[in-house]
């Protein structure tokens, strides 16, 4: 994709990133719909804990469409998790897909494709079949939180990208034990799998259970060397740590 400029000055990102730092989440979010209104999109892979985010969407966006990526390769859990809590929100959601049907991709690269070769299987179904809604969008709403993962240590609230959007992370701030919390004072559903220790929950080649002492993220692409999808890598080593 093409370098561009956002739609906001550093002076104004650097004034709204230290205001906001010490706001609340949904004042957070709301600021993001007021700053881009239509032209802010939402991603959410309902995924363990994404309840939290789109529990805040429901109830700050509920005009916003939620932009699910199906890749072909999600467990059976996380489509019927998306439908129960698309009812029980009241959400309104917008699938994408790949070009390519899974059956067409396995006979193409191989059944053993996210083995050989994650980084291009999550293009092919995760990045490209984004890319056009993306190109519409300035901003982009995400559940990143900072205890994640060492990956997302230093992810501020918002940041600019060099291809012309403003990320937007509401939570960032959030712990693992405050998003339970908040989930369960909201009586939000969490994702079947979370039950069997799938703390970060993707593409079932690719995702495996979390054992103790382990961070979140570890189950994802276990022993491969990678650790993002692709779509949010932009956001994960700024040069100075966000303001506390």
């Amino acid at each position: 994709m093409a370098s561009a400029q956002p739609d906001v000055t550093q002076s104004e990102l650097a004034d709204a990133n230290a205001r906001l730092e010490k706001a609340s989440y949904a004042e957070r979010l709301a600021y993001a719909v007021e700053r881009w209104g239509e032209r802010l999109l939402f991603t959410s892979s309902f995924g363990a804990g994404s309840g939290v985010l789109l529990h805040l969407w429901s109830e700050v966006a509920p005009h916003l469409p939620v932009v699910f990526i199906d890749t072909g390769f999600l467990f059976d859990e996380t489509l019927a998790y998306r439908d129960r809590l698309a009812e029980s929100l009241h959400l309104t959601i917008r699938t994408l897909q790949p070009s390519i049907p899974r059956d067409d991709f396995i006979v193409e690269h191989g059944a053993d494709i996210q083995g050989k070769d994650p980084d291009f299987c999550c293009k092919i179904n995760k990045i490209d079949p984004l890319a056009p809604v993306l190109r519409e969008a300035r901003g982009w709403v995400s559940g990143l939180r900072r205890d994640q993962s060492s990956t997302r240590a230093n992810v501020p609230i918002l940041l600019a990208t060099d291809e012309g959007h403003v990320k937007v992370h509401p939570i960032a701030t959030m712990s693992a034990q405050e998003a339970a919390e908040y989930m369960a004072r909201h009586h939000i559903e969490e994702h079947p799998l979370r039950a069997r220790r799938f703390l970060s929950i993707g593409c079932w080649p690719c995702t495996r259970a979390v054992a103790e002492g382990e961070d979140e993220r570890s189950g994802r692409w276990a022993g491969r060397g990678k650790t993002e999808c692709g779509l949010h890598s932009a956001i994960y080593v700024p040069k100075t740590p966000p303001a506390r």
